[in-house]
């Protein structure tokens, strides 16, 4: 394991913490989807930029191959992150709505990953599901 497998992961710790900091601070008057419209619109600038640094390098192996996935990412992503903010207006704790959600998508991702990836469902696996049911139950006492 490598710094090319691990940094991505560190990269995705460190922004989602920003991440979830963050849509808890926001403004309750702001409405939840102008407020991702300014959001997409930085990410729109700054994803540009890295592209316009990154093009000649091993990054730009993918030039031109953007299909409906792309697209479909982007509608999803609207829902999970307006689905966040309105998670927080609604009155959850920073330290259960993120973890809730990611314990729940756990356990559809590795059905899913079972069923319709062939991933391997082994003993570890049934037993970190029957983990996170645990950790659920005992995040809601």
């Amino acid at each position: 394991m490598g710094l090319g497998y691990i940094a991505p992961l560190v990269l995705v710790i460190i922004c989602n913490t920003g991440y979830h900091l963050i849509s808890k601070s926001l403004p309750n008057q702001t409405n939840p989807f102008l407020g991702l419209t300014a959001t997409y619109g930085m990410a729109f600038i700054g994803s540009m930029i890295v592209f316009f640094l990154t093009r000649n390098n091993v990054f730009s192996q993918s030039k031109g191959s953007i299909n409906v996935f792309n697209l479909l990412l982007g509608v999803v992503i609207i829902g999970v992150e307006g689905g966040y903010m309105l998670m927080y207006r609604a009155g959850w704790e920073i330290s259960k709505a993120s973890i809730l959600a990611n314990i729940v998508l756990t356990i559809l991702l590795v059905i899913i990953g079972a069923f319709f990836y062939k991933e391997l469902l082994d003993m570890k696996k049934v037993a970190g599901v029957i983990l996170c049911v645990i950790g659920i139950i005992l995040l809601n006492r």
